[in-house]
């Protein structure tokens, strides 16, 4: 990362459970889980819908932050994940709101001894709005987010771009 931001990680539960997803993120150190789904919900694991996360995430020693709201992306985020070229993202880097958000997590991320991880539903950053506006949207900022992938490797934005950029390009 560059500057003063220390590394923000971003991560989806997809098919882990809450304590495996729990034990993951906190190997890597992080304090605080910033829900960035829209709708925080999940159709699958009742444990990752923010009523229950804002009771379960406490105990673990985690802070449970909600930010959807400004940086969630749209209103209907799991399009993203599914279908990630059905929506047009262009449009979001400019909304308000989001600029908002981004001024609040890079401000929280300066506390000293914070470690943020970027939550969602999507376990794959390729295809979540976590790298394709959120993580491009920092990286205009000077700011590299570093994904924990599906196989839970280490990725930063730059690495997960050019891996898109390759798949779309394999396609044709």
């Amino acid at each position: 990362m560059t500057g003063e931001i220390p590394d923000i990680y971003t991560a989806g539960y997809g098919n882990r459970g809450f304590g495996a997803f729990i034990a993951l993120v906190q190997r890597l150190g992080v304090t605080h889980l910033v829900d960035v789904r829209s709708v925080p919900q999940s159709i699958y694991w009742e444990d990752f819908r923010r009523q229950n996360l804002e009771v379960l995430v406490p105990p673990t020693g985690l802070k449970y932050i909600y930010m959807g709201d400004t940086l969630g992306g749209v209103q209907n985020s799991p399009v993203l994940c599914k279908d990630p070229d059905s929506v047009d993202i262009n449009p979001l880097f400019e909304v308000p709101e989001l600029q908002l958000g981004l001024n609040v997590l890079l401000k929280a991320a300066q506390v000293p001894g914070r470690v943020l991880c970027l939550m969602c539903g999507c376990k794959k950053p390729h295809s979540c709005h976590r790298s394709r506006l959120l993580g491009e949207a920092l990286l205009q900022r000077g700011v590299e987010l570093i994904h924990i992938d599906a196989d839970e490797t280490l990725k930063t934005q730059r690495i997960v771009a050019q891996e898109q950029a390759g798949f779309q390009q394999s396609l044709f």
